[in-house]
């Protein structure tokens, strides 16, 4: 079994990244990941992360993902000042066990969460995943409706009274749609003290995943997770199969084609002078009738 060589980046010296190396090799990491520190000796932060994701999108170096350790500046702002392109697309999603969320404040949500369905789709390998809003603004649920006419998974909007009950489990993704602080507020309703939730930077090529200190074992195991989905989803997407068959229409017979198709029409198959039974035989009729007896 391949191992999953994952960038570590963060503010590393060179004794912090020798413990990382024993900590890791202590708790049998050793057999699954090989690792490169990206940050050890003082490097600045931003050009670490930098180095990082070039030797993630260079096919010739072995990079399978990104795990920033705590930065300075918040995740998805760090990666797209490294990326040195303010208009990319980056969605934060986090990701706490076996819940998924976002939040969206109180800004349009489509945009948001048809990003967030992708995130789901390829790279945690949900392939009919359900979102549910959380909002108590009632504008958000023409947004909803727009997005359930358009086939996509989405539900809602629910109070934040929801997030309390068992409804919890028959969704894997929450939108946290209302403003910031009561967003917070709702988040803590499903987080424990004791553990802090992964962040998963969805909409750019390299699998980077941010995490504090207390839960780096997940944040590998996800970085490398969604590393193999998107391959494994990005595979049959680039060929396709061809069409087994062309439709050839004819320009010239064109009468052939504005034929109504398919159906039993009666009219062309009337038959004249004909008289058609339709009233169902009574029970004496059927007993009245002789028996048929075979000609020997």
């Amino acid at each position: 079994m391949k191992k999953n060589n994952v960038a570590i980046v963060g503010n590393v010296t060179g004794n912090d990244a020798s413990l990382l190396n024993n900590m890791l090799g202590a708790e049998g990491m050793s057999g699954l990941y090989t690792f490169t520190l990206y940050g050890a000796d003082g490097q600045p932060e931003q050009d670490a992360l930098k180095d990082a994701i070039d030797d993630c999108l260079d096919e010739e170096i072995d990079i399978d993902a990104i795990v920033c350790l705590p930065l300075a500046q918040a995740p998805h702002k760090a990666v797209r000042h490294a990326l040195a392109d303010d208009s990319a697309t980056i969605l934060p999603v986090m990701i706490y066990d076996e819940t998924r969320y976002i939040t969206a404040g109180q800004d349009d949500i489509t945009k948001k969460a048809a990003l967030l369905e992708q995130c789901l789709k390829r790279d945690l390998n949900i392939l009919m995943p359900r979102i549910a809003v959380i909002s108590s603004d009632s504008e958000q649920a023409d947004a909803i409706k727009k997005m359930q006419e358009e086939g996509n998974s989405f539900f809602g909007p629910f109070s934040g009274e929801m997030l309390e009950s068992e409804e919890i489990r028959a969704f894997d993704a929450f939108i946290f749609a209302d403003k910031e602080n009561i967003a917070e507020e709702q988040i803590k309703k499903l987080l424990d003290d004791d553990k802090s939730p992964v962040t998963l930077l969805t909409g750019i090529a390299p699998s980077v995943v941010a995490t504090e200190p207390n839960n780096i074992y997940d944040a590998l195991a996800l970085a490398t997770d969604v590393a193999r989905n998107r391959v494994s989803y990005d595979i049959p997407l680039k060929n396709p199969l061809p069409k087994l068959f062309v439709e050839k229409k004819e320009d010239g017979d064109k009468a052939r084609f504005a034929k109504k198709k398919g159906g039993f029409d009666p009219a062309a198959h009337k038959r004249e002078n004909v008289t058609y039974n339709t009233k169902a035989p009574t029970a004496e009729e059927i007993l009245s009738e002789e028996p048929m007896v075979e000609e020997s």
